[in-house]
């Protein structure tokens, strides 16, 4: 019984470590780092939280963009923010 308990209790501190999503950089501060990263002025920004890599990695996408006369993205900028260090990279 004690081995069986001593096992269920590694499992969830391995299920907890796992599942922790590292971020220490916010969706907010994701924008503002993209942000000085672009000489562009958007209008409208989108921030999605992706994972790439084996092992996966967090990243924030952000997406800077402009508008046309019809409400259309007309000039678009994508950026991959490191969650946990704040490195940016365009795409």
């Amino acid at each position: 019984m004690g081995a069986l308990v001593l096992v269920l209790g590694v499992a969830f501190l391995a299920a907890r470590s796992c599942g922790a999503s590292g971020q220490d950089v916010s969706s907010s501060e994701a924008v503002e780092l993209a942000e000085q990263r672009s000489d562009l002025d958007p209008e409208r920004v989108q921030v999605r939280f992706v994972r790439q890599g084996i092992p996966p990695r967090g990243y924030w996408a952000v997406s800077l963009y402009t508008l046309d006369g019809n409400g259309r993205p007309a000039r678009v900028e994508v950026y991959l923010v490191d969650a946990e260090t704040g490195d940016v990279r365009r795409r």
